[in-house]
């Protein structure tokens, strides 16, 4: 098949704009799986959510400003006590145009720096005590996600030893498409641990430091509940194949 003709779609597209593939492959991901898990949300000592009036004083695109914010956690994880906001404006403009229309601020005003310091400082500390029971694995950020077919490589935000960790900032509780995300990454993992050996993510972590809301959840249980009974190879099979259909289709109107 074809497949350089197609125009090449990451991973992160494909879990949150294409949600038909998911529905296939996890048909039992549904408002009552998603609002099951989130019932285990917990939160990280020592880090402050951030009240939403502060955010409402910001100008920037909501996008945008936790775009700067997580350039900011970056930075802080390097040890970076002052903030180089000129770094983090041009490290989340460049991030932004992978997705969106980015809006570009001309600068940052007081408001947005107090919340992009907030929210950016909680990633830090959040992630610090994620990972503060695995001293021994190295904290990885934007870890590969494998392409597979027509499907682009991708990254996700952050790793360690076999757990995927995906920061969203957003006011809500955590959605159905937060969860097909992670499982999309880990299907592609999976796929390439077969294929290359390389390392299956085991565990998956969606992480809120807006809110400071974390949950936590092996993909093997994660998959025993929304797969309707299939096995992983059983996945991978119906993978290909639903990939493969959407393909020809995509071609096939590609060329009328």
């Amino acid at each position: 098949m074809a497949y350089s003709r197609l125009p090449l779609k990451d991973p992160r597209t494909i879990a949150r704009d294409i949600p038909g593939i998911c529905d296939i492959l996890f048909p039992q991901l549904t408002a009552g799986t998603v609002l099951y898990f989130n019932k285990r949300t917990r939160s990280i000592d020592n880090v402050k959510e951030i009240p939403n009036s502060y955010i409402e004083k910001s100008s920037i695109q909501h996008a945008m400003l936790f775009e700067i914010a997580y350039a900011r956690g970056e930075q802080m994880l390097d040890g970076k006590t002052t903030p180089d906001w000129d770094d983090c404006l041009e490290v989340a403009i460049k991030r932004q145009r992978r997705h969106f229309d980015a809006v570009l601020p001309d600068k940052l005003k007081d408001a947005d720096k107090l919340v992009a310091e907030w929210v950016g400082k909680n990633i830090a500390n959040m992630l610090y005590g994620l990972h503060a029971g695995a001293t021994d694995t190295e904290l990885v950020r934007s870890p590969r996600v494998f392409g597979f077919q027509w499907l682009a490589p991708g990254e996700g935000d952050f790793s360690f030893s076999d757990t995927l960790i995906e920061v969203k900032c957003t006011s809500k509780n955590f959605s159905s498409a937060d969860y097909r995300q992670i499982l999309i990454y880990w299907l592609l993992s999976y796929a390439s641990a077969i294929e290359l050996g390389t390392t299956e993510w085991l565990t998956g972590v969606l992480m809120n430091p807006r809110l400071n809301r974390v949950v936590e959840v092996s993909f093997n249980e994660l998959i025993q509940v929304t797969a309707a009974g299939k096995s992983k190879i059983e996945i991978i099979e119906l993978f290909n194949s639903v990939v493969g259909d959407y393909a020809l289709k995509e071609l096939a109107e590609f060329k009328m």
